[in-house]
């Protein structure tokens, strides 16, 4: 019995692969809450990742608000019934689903659904969008080649505030979802490389990714804080191994006014 083989195995379904040749802005769409999040804004950040050539993009969790008779959400707040979001969703990203590099199934509102009736409302969107083959279940890794840089990227949605509870997944970017608070921190950790037989000091970055969300009513009822709108781009270099974190908004001000032309 080998212990270590069973759980390398377990996770095969959860591994994305890419690769571009030219620096790229990595976009994760999280907890967009299609059906109550600001469809402006939403529409706003497809039309920019649509408009960069040099993009790629995550889809994660909470793709739609998806509010059912027992959920905590409103369908009386939406603007759309779940399966309209449904129709909604693919209609919004469907511009840039060519980007698409994974479409994570691990939100909690989907989950509802799944809960009650075994339907992945993600993988239906993902077959909608015809990009079933990018389709994830419950988190993922990634492997993005750029140049001759390899950067490892992680995702999980519904996620332990516990410090360093995520470390064993030992990745560059760690994208974490759900919270909606929209924070970053950067994490200097040892890099050994077995080859040279030498010690270096790399940054991994653990991402809290925002929403698209307003304040909806039930969330002042609850005694929820407010949260920032928005969410995070990380910009992946070719030539020299670099990270940079950007807000989706300073990136477009900073493309607008000449970074990278």
């Amino acid at each position: 019995m080998n212990g270590q083989e069973i759980l390398t195995q377990s996770i095969q379904q959860n591994i994305f692969k890419v690769r571009k040749e030219e620096d790229t802005f990595l976009f994760t769409l999280s907890d967009l809450h299609i059906g109550m999040g600001n469809l402006d804004y939403i529409k706003q950040i497809v039309k920019f990742i649509e408009e960069l050539d040099n993009a790629l993009l995550v889809i994660g969790g909470d793709l739609i608000d998806n509010p059912t008779r027992t959920s905590k959400g409103s369908v009386i707040e939406c603007y759309a019934t779940p399966q309209e979001q449904i129709q909604l969703a693919v209609q919004t990203l469907k511009p840039i689903k060519d980007k698409i590099v994974a479409i994570i199934d691990s939100g909690n509102h989907e989950d509802r659904t799944m809960k009650d009736s075994y339907i992945s409302i993600t993988q239906i969107i993902a077959t909608m969008l015809e990009v079933p083959d990018k389709y994830v279940k419950d988190f993922a890794i990634g492997y993005v080649d750029i140049g001759k840089n390899c950067y490892i990227y992680g995702n999980i949605h519904k996620h332990r505030k516990s410090i360093d509870y995520y470390s064993y997944m030992n990745v560059d970017i760690l994208v974490q979802e759900h919270t909606h608070e929209l924070n970053y921190q950067e994490k200097p950790v040892m890099f050994h490389n077995k080859y040279t037989k030498d010690t270096s000091i790399r940054t991994n970055y653990i991402i809290n990714n925002g929403s698209m969300m307003s304040f909806p009513s039930y969330a002042k009822r609850a005694g929820y804080k407010m949260q920032p709108i928005g969410t995070y781009v990380v910009e992946l270099l070719s030539k020299e191994r670099r990270i940079i974190v950007w807000r989706d908004t300073d990136l477009y001000m900073a493309l607008q006014n000449g970074y990278k032309k």
